[in-house]
């Protein structure tokens, strides 16, 4: 046996607890399952390939009424070309046509003018990049004519010398030391 001096030392491990998961009841476990089960059998049901919305192609297109709207907005409650032209949409898109082909139908149909927006080729460009080059060349413009006032208005003034110039006569001079003096 081994006599020491020294008392012994406890190893004292701080034993970690276990949060312990609740256990559910069977039946909330079973509707549980239910839902999830609902949810994939809607899910699987569902269509492919679904029709596109109208307003994939009614947002592309310019009613032809006279109104200039886009036809999804058209004001006219009794819209005479908007009303069949939104039935033939939706009619071709849910025939399989795509949004695409139904606006190049229309195209060739009324030309280009039945775009809400110019195509972003050949000249149409400009009606893209113009309002841009239009701000930065005023952007540029205002810099410079900043610039210029601000030389304008710095090289007007001349910068005289006090002693080059005659501020008052003599007499105005002495005038003004006498009240300078009766003042104090």
């Amino acid at each position: 046996m081994r006599s020491s001096t020294h008392p012994r030392r406890r190893v004292v491990r701080a034993s970690a607890k276990v949060a312990s998961r609740p256990v559910l009841p069977w039946p909330a476990m079973l509707l549980g399952a239910v839902v999830v089960a609902v949810a994939a059998l809607l899910f699987i049901a569902m269509p492919a390939s679904a029709a596109p919305p109208v307003s994939s192609v009614a947002d592309e297109l310019i009613c032809q009424c006279g109104c200039g709207s886009v036809l999804t907005v058209c004001p006219h409650q009794e819209c005479g070309w908007g009303i069949p032209a939104k039935q033939y949409i939706g009619q071709q898109l849910e025939a399989g046509r795509s949004p695409e082909d139904l606006v190049q139908y229309y195209v060739d149909e009324y030309g280009e003018q039945v775009l809400a927006a110019p195509t972003k080729r050949g000249f149409n460009m400009v009606a893209w990049v113009a309002p841009f080059a239009a701000l930065i060349i005023g952007a540029v413009a205002v810099y410079f004519l900043i610039g210029v006032w601000a030389r304008r208005n710095g090289s007007d003034t001349e910068t005289v010398s006090v002693r080059e110039t005659d501020l008052a006569p003599e007499s105005l001079q002495r005038r003004l030391d006498d009240e300078l003096r009766e003042f104090d």
